[in-house]
């Protein structure tokens, strides 16, 4: 069965961190005030038709006001319960399983959000695109993207651009 597309985007610091101390992602907004449409990421969202988060993000985003995820699939990976409050859906396994499930119930575009989940998503090989958007801060500490023991897999740079904030961002796909 082929798999749906699979899609990352997100922000980092320069020293590789995707939160800060604590999960904290303050520092995203206040380093980041480019508008979604200049991101690419409305563009991205026109595409995807499901995201597939995990449960620290997803305890993360449900604060948000309003939803982020409006309009869109939502499924999240997670071992515990939760009552979902936007018609969010709970699933269990690999991310691959997860994937091939979600392609026989006629998913095309995924949107793979949360650090273990990218993580798992990238030691199992399905992730196709990854737009990483480089914000001007060391934070020193937080939660990194890339940890020790993700096997290699090689890339190609898709294109590059800086925003008016001075993010960097880098679109690679996997080749």
């Amino acid at each position: 069965m082929n798999l749906p597309i699979v899609s990352v985007f997100l922000g980092t610091s320069i020293d590789g961190c995707i939160a800060g101390e604590d999960g904290d992602l303050s520092w995203l907004a206040e380093l980041a005030p480019d508008s979604p449409e200049a991101t690419g990421y409305t563009a991205l969202m026109e595409q995807v038709d499901t995201l597939l988060i995990g449960r620290t993000t997803y305890d993360a985003v449900l604060g948000f006001e309003p939803w982020p995820y409006a309009g869109k699939r939502v499924v999240v990976l997670s071992h515990r319960d939760f009552v979902p409050r936007h018609g969010e859906t709970r699933r269990e396994g690999s991310v691959r399983d997860v994937l091939e499930a979600l392609a026989g119930e006629g998913c095309r575009h995924v949107y793979l959000d949360g650090g273990a989940v990218i993580r798992a998503g990238l030691r199992e090989g399905v992730i196709d695109s990854l737009t990483l958007s480089v914000l001007p801060v060391v934070l020193g500490r937080g939660v990194r993207l890339f940890e020790d023991g993700l096997p290699r897999s090689d890339w190609r740079l898709d294109g590059t651009r800086q925003l008016p904030s001075g993010v960097v961002q880098l679109r690679y796909r996997k080749n």
